[in-house]
């Protein structure tokens, strides 16, 4: 009896001929799942790009928004400063209210607002800049004394508290 080992398949405990067409059929059935593979990977490459995209949005956004306050912060000190000449040269603060100015400086704009009230003998000057949509805001408590001539500039006058 010739040996036909080579011509049998084993599966599940049944015993089968192997023959060409069996082989071919296994072989079709599955050319598809190279593809559903392949559709299933890029699928999850992509979404994952998605993912590191949006991260780095994230980041970036974040970024600016901290330059911007930095900036904002610089800003508002900066307009303190011009109001606090201003308040020197004038002899008044009522002339500080409102004072508004736009700055450009690399690359970068803002702006600051003041405004002063009176707080028993001192004056609180107030300023408020803004970088984008970042806004600080820095005071200072100023205590005022005027020459006894009209007209002449402020010959004293003393910081009591700076802050935000």
């Amino acid at each position: 009896k010739p040996d036909n080992s080579h011509n049998l398949c084993e599966r599940n405990g049944v015993t089968a001929k192997k023959s060409m067409r069996g082989i071919m059929m296994t072989w079709r059935s599955r050319n598809g799942s190279a593809t559903i593979a392949t559709v299933v990977a890029l699928t999850l490459l992509l979404w994952m790009g998605g993912m590191l995209a949006r991260l780095v949005k994230t980041e970036n956004d974040m970024s600016n928004n901290f330059r911007d306050g930095i900036a904002a912060q610089y800003v508002a000190e900066a307009g303190l400063r011009r109001a606090l000449v201003v308040l020197y040269n004038s002899n008044s603060p009522t002339g500080l209210n409102g004072l508004y100015e736009n700055i450009s400086r690399s690359g970068l704009a803002g702006s600051y607002r003041i405004t002063a009230t009176a707080e028993g003998s001192a004056q609180r000057v107030r300023s408020i800049g803004q970088v984008g949509s970042a806004r600080r805001s820095v005071s200072v408590l100023v205590e005022i004394s005027l020459e006894s001539a009209p007209g002449l500039p402020l010959t004293e006058w003393t910081i009591l508290h700076w802050g935000n």
